[in-house]
């Protein structure tokens, strides 16, 4: 049945969207002081995860950035 279906989906997806709330409230925020071991540790949790370009609300989570845009930034050629 479509409305059953359709229940269901909505249910779905109002679970992910609890879920993705909760995560980003305990995620670590800009500024949060971390010891190397804690980054390290974050850096490999998130090359392990199945998308680990964006947060569950579609968030970058790295950009890729080339030497010569850190030139740039940096006024400094390697």
């Amino acid at each position: 049945d479509l409305k059953s279906t359709s229940n269901t989906t909505s249910a779905m997806r109002l679970g992910e969207e609890m879920i993705a709330k909760s995560v980003c409230r305990h995620a670590v925020k800009a500024n949060d002081p971390l010891r190397y071991p804690e980054v390290e540790k974050l850096i490999r949790d998130l090359l392990e995860c199945d998308l680990p370009y964006c947060c569950p609300h579609g968030r970058p989570t790295m950009v890729q950035i080339s030497l010569a845009e850190l030139e740039k930034k940096f006024g400094r050629k390697v």
